[in-house]
């Protein structure tokens, strides 16, 4: 039988755990979770925990960080290592054991850290796209790496945007008392008046676009700044704060895999090709300034590279499929 979590005294100890502890811990909670976990793997893991006073520490750790984020995703828990799910596994691995080896102290700069991505209801890859149909017939176009949180009640319809690019075309609620439609950024809240919309989530602000219809945005820490964005407008902000602007026309473009560029900074528009390409796409400083123009196909991005090389004084140099930097001839 598993040992008691809650009677245990090591549940509250603040100690730091041994890595080595709290890896195969991590290792122990991916796979509970996965669904792939035997009653031979269940015996194992007791055995485990009972053969050493830091084994019980981590796992006791373990189950805190567990019940304070969020269940480990089923689809990081696959214990396949030969399909992309294998990074995501890994990736949840290496931040469960650090979590679990700095203890409580060190976690609240976790509370908005990719951990969040990992367990969103909703997730795209680097460099894939998917629609999505919600519950109330609401249709969900998300973008190259992006995660999202549905959470919808008696009271309300809401969307957390942890990171990446949504765009949103609401349906009219069919409950009997009509819910608000909201999409929670970092930085605030905006809800849907009837519209098509996009979000955008950066670092430190979010851009919302309307193409149809109206958005009302409250910043976070200043929900009296309340401001309306109607269609053909957006507003970047940040938690206190937007400011309104002529809706960009290729706004939505890349909803159809286009990346329109109309004298773009090279720095600029490589920063953005390398969000759909998995892997390192940096810009030498030597020719960051300078410029690009056209229409780019987002979903064969070697093409765009070579197109750049032919059109500019530049080169790229790989150095594997995965690492390439733009530099001068």
């Amino acid at each position: 039988m598993m040992p008691s979590a809650i009677s245990n005294p090591l549940r509250n100890n603040p100690r730091a755990v041994d890595p080595g502890a709290a890896k195969q811990a991590a290792q122990w909670l991916v796979l509970m979770h996965s669904g792939e976990m035997t009653d031979a793997d269940r015996q194992a893991c007791d055995r485990w925990r009972a053969s050493h006073a830091d084994h019980e520490l981590a796992w006791e750790r373990a189950a805190m960080v567990s019940k304070k984020f969020g269940l480990v995703p089923s689809k990081v828990g696959v214990p396949v290592l030969r399909n992309a799910a294998a990074m995501n596994r890994r990736s949840a691995i290496k931040t469960l054991t650090l979590l679990i080896a700095a203890g409580p102290v060190a976690w609240t700069a976790y509370r908005v850290a990719p951990w969040q991505e990992w367990a969103a209801n909703e997730h795209t890859a680097t460099g894939e796209q998917r629609e999505i149909t919600l519950a109330d017939g609401t249709r969900l176009f998300m973008n190259t790496a992006t995660a999202i949180d549905i959470a919808f009640d008696d009271n309300t319809r809401r969307i957390y945007l942890r990171s990446g690019e949504i765009m949103v075309t609401t349906a009219k609620d069919s409950a009997a008392m009509p819910r608000p439609f909201i999409v929670e950024s970092k930085q605030g809240s905006m809800r849907a008046l009837g519209t098509r919309f996009i979000v955008t989530q950066h670092n430190d602000s979010s851009l919302v676009a309307v193409t149809e219809g109206a958005i009302e945005v409250r910043p976070r820490h200043n929900e009296s700044g309340a401001f309306i964005v109607g269609a053909g407008e957006q507003a970047n902000f940040n938690s206190e704060a937007g400011v309104l602007q002529t809706i960009d026309p290729h706004a939505d473009a890349w909803t159809t895999g286009v990346l329109y560029a109309e004298k773009m900074q090279l720095s600029e528009f490589i920063t953005e090709v390398a969000r759909y390409r998995p892997g390192i796409l940096r810009c030498d400083p030597a020719v960051a300034d300078l410029r690009v123009s056209g229409a780019f196909q987002l979903r064969d991005t070697d093409a765009v590279i070579k197109a750049l090389v032919a059109s500019l004084p530049i080169r790229a140099t790989l150095v594997t499929r995965y690492w390439v930097t733009i530099g001068p001839v």
